[in-house]
């Protein structure tokens, strides 16, 4: 008899604990966490990395966002390059400014109050910017003839790109409104301004181009910090 009573003790004991649990997790499911909206304002710590290890570079990228729906962020990004680029066959130079606006979708189910995203973003980019060809070697087809060595030293201003940009990235709040950022992006050129019988280089934003096609790829990391204005 006493073993029985500690049983159904322990069952009852068990039975509430089991219904104590249940009735918190049903609280829990009802409560509805209000999002913070603000403007989310930040740097790219790739770019000022870059231009401490690279003398042939100097640049920075300013990033931000602002959250229109619960998923949903209006997104740019604003910067400024510079290459002074020094190679085997050619020397050149590109400088100029971008700006890249579009729309961040989160793809993650946030938890509770947290707030990370897993987004997939779409960019239209721009820059305005010039190009100085100082060096280049005549294409040669065998080694028993010396290179000819053309020297230019010629700048041409007032070139332009416009180009679509998709993102993939996250954002982490690793504190209170402070978050980690990291993306990878594919660019594809739409339209683009080149010099007189010479060809873009380098396009600030867009990165290297290539005669081969019209792709290009490129990356950030780096921080941001969310000014708080209203919660709903």
């Amino acid at each position: 008899m006493k073993y029985v009573i500690n049983i159904l003790f322990l069952i009852l004991a068990l039975t509430a604990c089991a219904q104590s649990q249940e009735e918190t997790a049903t609280v829990a499911d009802s409560v509805q966490y209000k999002r913070t909206y603000g403007l989310r304002v930040g740097i790219d710590a790739a770019s000022l990395i870059r231009t401490g290890i690279d003398p042939e570079y100097n640049g920075f990228q300013v990033l931000a966002d602002y959250r229109l729906k619960d998923r949903l962020y209006i997104a740019g990004e604003l910067g400024n390059e510079n290459i002074d680029r020094n190679s085997d066959r050619i020397d050149f130079k590109a400088s100029g400014s971008y700006f890249k606006a579009g729309i961040d979708y989160n793809l993650y189910q946030n938890w509770l109050d947290m707030d990370n995203m897993v987004y997939f973003g779409a960019r239209l980019g721009a820059a305005n910017f010039s190009q100085t060809l100082t060096r280049y070697d005549l294409a040669r087809d065998n080694n028993y003839f010396p290179i000819f060595t053309n020297m230019v030293n010629r700048e041409f201003s007032g070139l332009t790109a416009l180009w679509l940009e998709i993102q993939l990235g996250i954002k982490v709040e690793v504190l209170n409104n402070l978050y980690l950022v990291a993306n990878l992006q594919l660019k594809r050129m739409l339209t683009e301004k080149t010099p007189d019988n010479f060809d873009n280089l380098y396009i600030p934003g867009f990165g290297r181009t290539y005669d081969t096609g019209e792709i290009g790829v490129g990356y950030t990391y780096g921080v941001m910090y969310r000014i708080p204005l209203f919660k709903k």
